[in-house]
């Protein structure tokens, strides 16, 4: 089964990986919580808060579907 890294958006990961250089430690901590995850269920609010934050999205712009089971930020179908 694939990791949630795997199934990013792919301009949500390049959002997040344009940030590792001014935020290595938290971007690092992302991705390796990201490639050690199969489901959006695996992650806790504040890893679903860090995706929001490093991807640049409008949290007031975001559905409950983005929120609870990643719709925003994963690619569909996989």
């Amino acid at each position: 089964m694939k990791t949630i890294y795997d199934r990013l958006n792919p301009d949500i990961l390049a959002s997040i990986n344009a940030d590792e250089q001014r935020y290595p430690f938290t971007t690092k901590a992302l991705k390796f919580k990201l490639r050690s995850s199969e489901c959006w269920s695996q992650l806790s609010v504040s890893d679903v808060q860090s995706i929001i934050s490093h991807s640049h999205e409008n949290f007031l712009t975001l559905s409950y579907q983005d929120i609870v089971w990643g719709d925003k930020f994963l690619i569909n179908g996989d």
